[in-house]
């Protein structure tokens, strides 16, 4: 009865290290464009897929297809395959998923990669009110703006932190269609470049040139503490109203030593007098 128990518990374990090692094999691949998923027109891109090493073929799907967009075979000693575009056009634009076929089957498709087209459309502009130029807690308002019938607008910042905002456009009086997008209120995370672009609502994909650049410089709020260097040293100044309520206090100490002096002179003199009428008495 061990033995047989001992033999059934072997086998159990056998399977089931086979069943995990299957599940194992075949990973959710992942997707991605180099350099960008925003492109210019006409520029290259490559689109990347990266499964798993036992991999024998790559496809990629793109949305509103039902059979593959293109197929690759991995390179020898590789776990993933790129598909290149050569020259980025309209017809390329889309959303795109992944997945490969091994020896144990079919893989799950990957997260969708949107692949953006921009300079599709004459660029709009962008604005800000109050300024370009203000502090840290305040609030401001980028209006994107174009007599283009855009159905939304996109606001992106530049650089390492890499926000974006999207709205839908509305018509102004003047027939020109915009957004306001506001920020409320605005931090030294948005100190850096700004541009926005349009696109109609059929198409999200496709883009407008980018707007000319709009430079946000964020200050430090006036009752932070100010930084300098001397001499390479770091030094903090504390607030205005700091340095107001350190001179009230140095005041009233000052005050209270000199009055506890003059209490000491006034002791003092009381007991020379004292003293003096003593001596004369005994001289008497």
């Amino acid at each position: 009865m061990t033995l047989m128990f001992k033999l059934l518990l072997c086998l159990g374990l056998s399977v089931g290290q086979k069943t995990a090692g299957l599940a194992g094999i075949l990973p959710k691949p992942k997707i991605w464009a180099h350099p960008h998923s925003m492109i210019d027109v006409y520029e290259p891109v490559t689109i990347w897929c990266q499964g798993s090493w036992k991999a024998q073929e790559y496809y990629v799907l793109k949305e509103g297809h039902s059979d593959p967009w293109d197929q690759q075979y991995p390179l020898e000693r590789s776990d993933k395959v790129k598909f290149k575009i050569q020259y980025m056009t309209g017809e390329f634009a889309g959303i795109y998923t992944c997945y490969y076929k091994s020896p144990a089957g079919l893989s799950d498709q990957s997260d969708t990669l949107e692949l953006v087209l921009t300079g599709a459309y004459e660029k709009p502009s962008l604005s800000v009110w109050p300024s370009p130029a203000v502090t840290s807690g305040e609030t401001i308002a980028m209006q994107c703006s174009s007599s283009l019938g855009f159905g939304r607008f996109i606001l992106i910042q530049e650089g390492k932190h890499h926000l974006s905002w999207t709205l839908d456009s509305q018509q102004n009086s003047t027939s020109e269609f915009q957004a306001h997008f506001v920020l409320d209120p605005v931090t030294t995370i948005h100190n850096g470049t700004f541009r926005c672009y349009g696109y109609f609502r059929n198409r999200p994909q496709l883009w407008s040139k980018s707007s000319d650049p709009l430079p946000l410089l964020v200050s430090e709020s006036k009752d932070l503490s100010l930084t300098h260097t001397e001499n390479g040293l770091l030094f903090t100044e504390p607030p205005a109203s700091l340095h107001e309520g350190h001179t009230v206090e140095n005041l009233i100490r000052m005050i209270m030593a000199a009055l506890v002096l003059v209490t000491l002179v006034i002791l003092w003199l009381a007991a020379w007098h004292r003293k003096e009428m003593g001596i004369d008495a005994i001289r008497r």
